[in-house]
């Protein structure tokens, strides 16, 4: 025999025999690979329905934690921490007003001839609201008492120094209460 094989087909069927040939050979290629596919899919299927049953397992074990430290116990610390809060922002307010002393020593440095201080009353000034300081004490004479009225009225932290009427009905040892507002930052 010889090596060489003759093929007697004209070539338009030699050329569609192998159209043919390539066409069945890409067929079992796509064939192979679409088992391919199938076959790892079936593979991944245990990995994935463990995988879903790992994340039911974890959020049940959320939720179970989210119960349990919905107690009492978190109650009364959220309540404590709601209290430091109040705490802490009641500290900030007061770090930003005034002090009594400082409003203090700002009174006595007024001239007051005369005046006897006893007491002395400090709201400080809020955001919305004006200072008020009342000072109490006995003046000599009615003079005295309405220089030692201007003198406070007069300070530039100071809006109104209110002196009842009523103080004056006396001509000596006169017992006041002079109520100042304002912003009361010396």
């Amino acid at each position: 025999m010889f090596p060489e094989l003759t093929n007697l087909l004209p070539r338009s069927n030699i050329n569609a025999f192998r159209r043919g040939y390539f066409l069945r050979v890409a067929a079992l290629g796509c064939g192979m690979l679409a088992g391919l596919v199938v076959l790892h899919g079936l593979l991944l299927l245990p990995s994935y329905i463990f995988a879903h049953s790992e994340v039911k397992r974890e959020s049940a074990q959320l939720a179970t934690l989210n119960a349990s430290l919905n107690t009492s116990e978190e109650a009364q610390v959220r309540k404590r921490l709601g209290q430091l809060s109040t705490n802490v922002a009641y500290l900030n307010t007061l770090a930003t007003t005034t002090t009594a002393s400082a409003v203090l020593r700002a009174m006595l440095a007024a001239p007051r001839t005369g005046i006897t201080l006893s007491g002395f009353t400090f709201t400080p000034a809020t955001p919305g609201k004006q200072g008020t300081m009342g000072i109490s004490g006995m003046a000599a004479t009615r003079d005295t008492l309405r220089a030692y009225a201007l003198a406070l009225g007069a300070l530039p932290f100071v809006t109104n120094a209110d002196l009842p009427i009523s103080a004056y009905a006396k001509d000596s040892n006169i017992p006041f209460t002079i109520t100042l507002t304002g912003s009361l930052r010396p």
